[in-house]
């Protein structure tokens, strides 16, 4: 199972301004997708990207995959 960390270590190929490869870090998706009396549910995913995409439970400031 990834972890949140190793999602957001994630690097993408791209070019920079004169063309040459570079590794970037790619932009994260969050969305909601319920709200319940457990907490939030949401997910992450890179964005624009093929990456793994994280289920996790919001509570306070505690984060729980699920």
């Amino acid at each position: 199972m990834k972890t949140l960390e190793t999602l957001l270590k994630m690097k993408i190929e791209t070019k920079d301004f004169t063309g040459a490869k570079v590794e970037i870090s790619p932009d994260f998706r969050i969305a909601v997708q319920s709200i319940n009396e457990n907490g939030v549910h949401i997910i992450v995913h890179p964005l624009n990207h093929n990456g793994d995409t994280l289920d996790l439970l919001v509570k306070g400031n505690t984060l729980s995959p699920i």
